[in-house]
């Protein structure tokens, strides 16, 4: 079973506007400890009412203590992700530029 980082009341609305940070002071640490994850671990983030709203890796010795790579609930990190990520970046900096001189990844987003 995928470890679960809950929300506190009313910390999903930056999520759900497109960040992808979750910084520490926004996880009800009471119902999932920060104590329980491992650097690097990939945990389910869901609101406080227990709605999913993404998939992120985890740093419970960072103030930033998880960072979404997905919204969507069964997707994994792995080569297929990647794939499909950079294909789309590539597809979106085709339509505005004619020749290829612009950065295809950033670090996050």
């Amino acid at each position: 079973m995928m470890s679960a980082l809950k929300l506190n009341k009313g910390e999903e609305k930056r999520l759900r506007a497109g960040h992808l940070w979750i910084f520490s002071n926004e996880i009800d640490t009471r119902a999932t400890p920060l104590k329980d994850v491992e650097a690097g671990q990939e945990v389910d983030v869901l609101s406080s009412r227990g709605d999913f709203l993404g998939r992120a890796y985890a740093n419970p010795h960072s103030l930033i203590a998880a960072r979404l790579f997905t919204r969507r609930k069964h997707q994994a990190f792995d080569t297929a992700l990647i794939r499909e990520r950079l294909a789309a970046s590539l597809a979106l900096r085709a339509l505005y530029y004619d020749e290829p001189f612009y950065r295809l990844v950033h670090s996050e987003g």
